[in-house]
């Protein structure tokens, strides 16, 4: 590698955390702690390189429409290919009811995420933008997305 050069990544978390709460004697109260019979969260990261070429990783702040065959490629006004990370996190809701999104990949809804704040991560191996569908489940639903997705090399 040379000065100047550009090595496009992407670096991404999760983690997981099962919660058991216990109503009090005085039930406006409770306890909250980790689920007694698993007693773990789990998590993990990575970085994936996705090349020298810039365009590998693509943002796009979108609100979503109930139309379920709205594709990534329909979204982002390009056609990319050989899509291998994708998340996709509600912003914020983008009509009167709680927000939701189904991902669908390949035909197959591979994630759906309801209200302000929660998010998805996939990592669909080599896709095409028309083969990922990112859609809500009706007029009140709608939600201000934001998607990031990547070309893994």
């Amino acid at each position: 590698m040379a000065q100047g050069d550009i090595i496009v990544k992407i670096n991404y978390a999760a983690s997981a955390t099962p919660i058991e709460e216990t109503v009090q004697t005085d039930t406006s109260q409770s306890s909250k702690m980790i689920h007694t019979s698993i007693d773990k969260s789990i998590g993990g990261g990575k970085t994936i390189s996705c090349g020298s070429t810039s365009t590998n990783v693509f943002y796009q702040d979108y609100t979503t429409t109930t139309t379920t065959s709205t594709t990534l490629t329909d979204i982002v006004s390009t056609t990319p290919t050989g899509i291998d990370f994708i998340m996709v996190k509600i912003r914020e809701a983008g009509s009167t009811g709680t927000p939701d999104c189904s991902v669908e990949l390949s035909g197959v809804v591979a994630a759906k995420i309801i209200g302000v704040g929660d998010v998805c991560l996939l990592r669909p191996i080599g896709l095409a933008g028309t083969a990922v569908e990112i859609y809500s489940s009706g007029s009140t639903t709608l939600a201000k997305v934001d998607i990031l997705f990547g070309i893994e090399s």
